[in-house]
């Protein structure tokens, strides 16, 4: 049942199996229902979570509509990590996009397992440069590539978000309308760049 969790953390950090049984015993399992949410605006982000199974979307809302930040899917961890960090209240929405099973890792589990070993401190360092290097690719991509740029990257690293999500969502997170979307898909099928 844990395989997906533990190859993950195992991906990161060589852990020995005692640890790693040290570290399963600190998550805490929850189960999403599609379209429910895991964290909203106002909220303090208590616990990052790794997908067990399903897909998660993280996005804000404002007066232009949704803007979706990211999505993340099995053995891959999502949070709002400056909520988390700080205590402060989070100005964005994670949202279960299919039935989700998660586990959570509370700050303060998270601070024991650091206390312990120094792969957990190395794990936890890991995982914030991740999130760091996501954030700060995504912005730049947004000011530097085209949205057909955006479009083809995403489709060559990340394909199965086409066959998993709706259209609108991609176009979201691509920041551009789904008939934007629609017409740069047309023209890369026909091969038409």
């Amino acid at each position: 049942m844990y395989e997906v969790v533990t190859q993950s953390l195992r991906a990161l950090v060589d852990f020995t199996d005692e640890e790693l049984f040290g570290f399963m015993q600190k998550l805490k399992p929850l189960r999403l229902k599609k379209h429910s949410f895991y964290l909203k605006p106002g909220q303090v982000c208590q616990s990052m979570v790794i997908i067990h199974q399903g897909a998660l979307r993280y996005f804000l809302r404002n007066e232009k509509g949704d803007q979706t930040l990211g999505f993340a899917f099995e053995g891959e961890w999502l949070g709002d990590y400056e909520s988390f960090l700080l205590k402060s209240p989070t100005h964005c929405y994670i949202e279960a996009l299919e039935d989700t099973d998660i586990f959570m890792l509370s700050y303060t589990d998270m601070q024991q397992l650091y206390d312990k070993s120094q792969r957990f401190e190395r794990f936890g360092r890991l995982i914030a440069e991740r999130l760091f290097i996501e954030t700060a690719k995504s912005k730049s991509k947004l000011l530097t590539q085209t949205a057909e740029d955006r479009y083809l990257e995403l489709l060559t690293n990340q394909p199965q978000i086409f066959e998993r999500l709706p259209l609108a969502l991609i176009a979201s997170y691509l920041g551009i309308q789904p008939q934007s979307l629609s017409r740069i898909r047309a023209r890369v099928v026909s091969g038409k760049n």
